[in-house]
């Protein structure tokens, strides 16, 4: 069977189990996805899920322990609503496309047995077009350490399935924090910052006339965004360092150049999330691309996203409190809401719930019917509270 691009390929469906927010949800995923439900629902624990197989990926410094312990141990990542005698945390992914929905299959289990002081797998199993290619299940195995490995993460182990370590390797992550983007030391610090610290130097990393032409697409939709906002280069202090310069136009007949020390929060975030999306790597993952952005621009962004998509292919999953987000060429099967309760969070795409899909074809927005319900309960009394001493 012909192999599919890797342009188009996707996470087309996740399942977690006594995963963080989650006892057991499971979510079928569009080229677009956005998650929304109230703070503490799990939305960024979802998407971690998909960090954490990216983690365990990583050719240096990556692999299950070192997964696991960064993200505190296997008592921060089990779900506190884990019960019974099967408590170990189960991460599986469908990979593949609208043609073939799961051309790879990656299914984890594993968990922290007894005194042992690391993690061990208690299932592995991946599968080719339903066929299992390769797998390991710890069944009454007194030494664990033979099980603290992942196929995935040994070289000689996953020949038969290096699309799926190539895959996992290449998603990504980003929440542009300002401040980050700021910091010219930040850069120095890791090599993989997810929070923009080393924006610009990747920005620099690309061939001057790729990232040229990126550049040039990006300052035509800041100029539309942005007031005065005209061109948009790269330049080297005499340091070396990388910084770029935004030209704004005014009275006088050549443009006035600015850092991004003095560019606005809501300009850096546009700027990070519009060169992502650019990128022809795996699934992006974005936590609330519109902070600081006005409501208008945040109602262009899935189109921004749609149209870039066509170019790169890339996936792209995110989270969102935006109302006008959700509201512009969304549709249903792309938002689905978290559900949480005393039993865990749950997941709920939208196009299955009766009352959304009515008000939608009622002539609602996506936005306007299914943010309500995302909602914390009650929250219209949080304003009543009285927080100062008698």
């Amino acid at each position: 069977m012909a192999r599919r691009s890797q342009k188009t390929r996707r996470i087309t469906r996740l399942k977690v189990r006594n995963w963080r927010n989650f006892r057991e949800a499971e979510v079928h995923l569009a080229k677009r996805a956005f998650f929304i439900g109230p703070n503490a629902s799990g939305k960024s624990n979802l998407l971690d899920a998909i960090r954490f197989l990216r983690d365990v990926a990583k050719p240096i410094g990556g692999g299950l322990a070192s997964a696991i312990a960064d993200r505190g141990g296997i008592s921060a990542v089990r779900s506190l609503y884990a019960r019974g005698h099967r408590t170990e945390v189960v991460v599986e992914v469908d990979i593949g496309d609208d043609e073939i929905p799961a051309e790879w299959t990656y299914y984890l289990s594993f968990t922290k047995a007894g005194k042992e002081r690391f993690p061990t797998i208690f299932k592995e199993v991946v599968q080719e077009n339903g066929t299992i290619v390769a797998q390991q299940e710890r069944v009454g195995a007194p030494d664990g350490a033979i099980f603290s490995e992942t196929l995935l993460e040994q070289a000689l182990q996953n020949t038969k399935f290096r699309g799926i370590y190539e895959f996992f390797g290449s998603i990504g992550y980003l929440h542009v924090v300002p401040q980050i983007v700021r910091d010219p030391r930040r850069s120095l610090e890791r090599g993989d910052d997810p929070f923009g610290g080393n924006l610009l130097k990747n920005i620099n990393e690309v061939a001057p006339r790729s990232r040229d032409s990126r550049l040039k697409r990006i300052a035509e939709a800041l100029a539309i965004a942005v007031p005065q906002f005209a061109d948009l280069r790269l330049k080297l202090d005499a340091g070396g360092k990388p910084h770029l310069e935004a030209g704004f136009s005014h009275w006088r007949p050549n443009y006035s150049y600015q850092t991004e020390e003095v560019f606005s929060d809501g300009t850096l975030r546009l700027l990070g999330f519009l060169w992502a999306i650019g990128d022809r790597r795996g699934p992006l993952l974005l936590e609330e691309p519109e902070l600081s952005l006005n409501d208008q621009i945040a109602r262009q962004l899935p189109q921004m996203v749609a149209r870039m998509q066509r170019q790169s292919g890339r996936q792209v999953l995110m989270t969102t409190h935006s109302e006008a987000l959700i509201s512009e060429g969304v549709g249903l099967h792309e938002v689905h809401r978290l559900v949480p309760s005393d039993n865990g969070t749950t997941i709920e795409t939208a196009s299955d719930n009766p009352n959304i899909a009515g008000q939608v074809k009622a002539g609602f927005t996506v936005g306007e019917s299914a943010m309500p319900l995302a909602h914390p309960q009650g929250i219209e009394n949080l304003g009543l509270f009285d927080l100062v001493d008698d």
